[in-house]
């Protein structure tokens, strides 16, 4: 089965479908990408198939249709987050001591 986004790009076909055992849910979808620009920022596996979240299904019919919205967030909240590093605080510059008075 063909997947496309909700504007109509071709983002490749149907492989495999990922189920939580736990309630028999849709988790993920395998999907093989038409070509390698499609799965750029998106997670997919070691084959170089695009993981597709089922909450970004919209509608399932000849084709199933994936919003693009979705996606794209998807695709942010998957970047390694960048950690600040930790600063020493910095102390201002102390005059030397001054000698003791005879």
């Amino acid at each position: 089965m063909g997947v496309i986004s909700d504007r109509g790009l071709q983002i490749g076909r149907l492989s495999d479908i990922i189920f939580d055992e736990a309630d028999g849910r849709i988790v993920t979808l395998i999907v093989k990408p038409s070509s390698k620009e499609i799965i750029g920022g998106t997670a997919h596996d070691n084959s170089g198939n695009a993981l597709i979240p089922f909450n970004a299904v919209m509608s399932i019919r000849d084709y199933i249709v994936v919003n693009e919205r979705v996606l794209a967030i998807q695709q942010l909240k998957a970047q390694p987050k960048l950690v600040p590093q930790t600063q020493t605080p910095t102390l201002p510059p102390q005059a030397p001591p001054s000698p003791p008075k005879v």
